[in-house]
Formats: structure tokens, C-alpha cells, sequence
């Protein structure tokens, strides 16, 4: 009778464990998602300290620009560092923060600027990739033209993602 017992409290404990892992635990993921009907285009788990790169071609001078951001403990957005394949129009070329050349690109780092979240115009030519922790996770080109896409870190309760932020 009572290795039975032990055995009852033992099933219980492991079930109530399970239960919590499934549905307690907060998770955090990245979430893409247009603006105009609020549709959902990514969701990725990502956490603080992770790092997302921004790939655009500049508009008018035709040239790569890249954008790095790593998630902050609070799951904001720090702007760390731009680099971009020279100076022109709209590239911010004196910004009081360290700067060099490297592999043809004119980096600018230590930039520690915060963005609570993303909110971009799309453009199906100049809007390229995002990558997270160097691996690419969305192309921009496979959206329309214009689309009103906005980037954040939510958090969900348990390893199914019942409930909401």
C-alpha cells in the first residue's frame, strides 16, 4: 500500500512537471507581422542576447547595408553597429561613434541606440534579408511591394504557446 502511494505522489509530480513545461513556462519569440491585418508572416523563439542582421540595398546608390541588433534583457532592440559599402545620401556618415573599413563595407560601431520594436515599409527590391544568430530566417522580396510589417519580441506561457503576451 505504500509503495503504492509513493508511486500515486511519484505519477503526480511528474505529471504536474509536464503540465508546467507544456503550458507555465514563458517562452519568448521574434514575431513579424503586417500591419494592415495583423497577420503573422514569422514567429521564431529568440531571447535576450540573440542577434538579428538587417540586409537592405541603399535606394539610390545601389549598395549593401547592414544593420546588427542583439535583443536586450528586456526584449527591446539595441542598434549595434551599421555597415554599408560607403557614404551618401541618407547613410549616416558622421555619427560620433567608432568607424572603419572593412571588406569594402564602412563600418560604424558602438552605435547603442534602442528600438522597442521594428516598423518598416517594405520594398521588394531593396528589402532583403534577416538573419538571427547568422542564420537566415525570412526574405523580405517574398511579400508585396509596401507591405506595413512591424518586428517584436513577445512572450507566450508554455512550450505550446497557450495564452497570449
Amino acid at each position: 500500500m505504500k509503495g503504492r502511494r509513493i508511486l500515486l505522489l511519484l505519477a503526480v509530480a511528474v505529471f504536474l512537471g509536464a503540465a508546467w513545461w507544456a503550458f507555465g513556462v514563458p517562452k519568448t519569440y521574434f514575431q513579424l507581422y503586417e500591419r494592415r491585418n495583423n497577420t503573422v508572416v514569422l514567429e521564431v523563439p529568440a531571447e535576450p542576447g540573440d542577434q538579428f542582421r538587417l540586409e537592405i540595398e541603399h535606394s539610390f546608390e545601389h549598395v549593401p547595408w547592414y544593420e546588427y541588433y542583439t535583443v536586450t534583457d528586456d526584449l527591446a532592440f539595441n542598434l549595434d553597429t551599421i555597415a554599408v559599402a560607403g557614404y551618401g545620401a541618407g547613410i549616416p556618415a558622421e555619427m560620433d561613434v567608432p568607424t572603419h573599413i572593412k571588406d569594402g563595407l564602412v563600418w560604424m560601431e558602438g552605435i547603442n541606440s534602442r528600438f522597442e520594436e521594428f516598423k518598416w515599409l517594405t520594398s521588394s527590391k531593396y528589402m532583403k534579408g534577416l538573419t538571427l544568430n547568422g542564420k537566415e530566417i525570412f526574405d523580405f522580396r517574398t511579400l508585396p511591394n509596401a507591405s506595413l510589417i512591424r518586428g517584436k519580441m513577445i512572450t507566450k506561457r508554455g512550450y505550446f504557446s497557450i495564452g497570449g503576451e
